[in-house]
């Protein structure tokens, strides 16, 4: 008898857990970045600027294209109103092998942000959102509001206009 009653105990905690904390469990993913080092995206979201996502890969042509853009964006940006935040997809078919290898490819495109390694799955846990294709990118508002994304290729005018409150058509 002990032994049910403390069993439906332990599941009506776990249950009551599950209900209460999702929005801390979410916040609190940690993320490895290429410096080695763990990372929460609220390290960065609500901090007063705004926090361009893009969830990318190495191996994918678009991303390719447009990580000059938003190479750029973060450099006028940084420090000021606005920064980028890579999360890189390590998934065996966008051949993304080890830090040392986003490491270089990043110094070749002039990455100058930081790039956290994920998984597709632990990309959608962290942003809330599924993410099927790549590129997408999301928007964070200075509040560390969500407030846009986007699915497909970005240039520099279509971030600039996000973050004035335009749309990037």
């Amino acid at each position: 008898m002990i032994g049910r009653l403390t069993l439906l105990a332990a599941l009506a905690g776990l249950l009551l857990l599950t209900q209460v904390l999702p929005n801390e469990q979410t916040d609190a993913l940690l993320m490895e970045g290429v410096d080695g080092e763990q990372y929460r995206l609220d390290d960065f979201t609500g901090k007063g600027q705004w926090v361009v996502v893009n969830v990318w890969a190495t191996a994918c042509p678009y991303c390719r294209r447009e990580l000059f853009d938003f190479a750029s964006f973060h450099e006028k940006h940084a420090g000021k109103d606005a920064m980028v935040l890579g999360l890189t997809l390590g998934l065996a078919t966008f051949d993304l092998r080890d830090k040392a290898h986003v490491q270089d490819f990043a110094a070749s495109y002039l990455i100058e942000y930081p790039l956290l390694l994920v998984s597709g799955e632990l990309a959608s846990q962290v942003t809330g959102k599924s993410i099927h294709t790549v590129p997408t990118t999301f928007f964070y508002n200075p509040k560390g509001e969500l407030v846009y994304h986007f699915t497909g290729e970005m240039d520099e005018a279509m971030l600039e206009a996000v973050i004035e409150g335009k749309s990037p058509d």
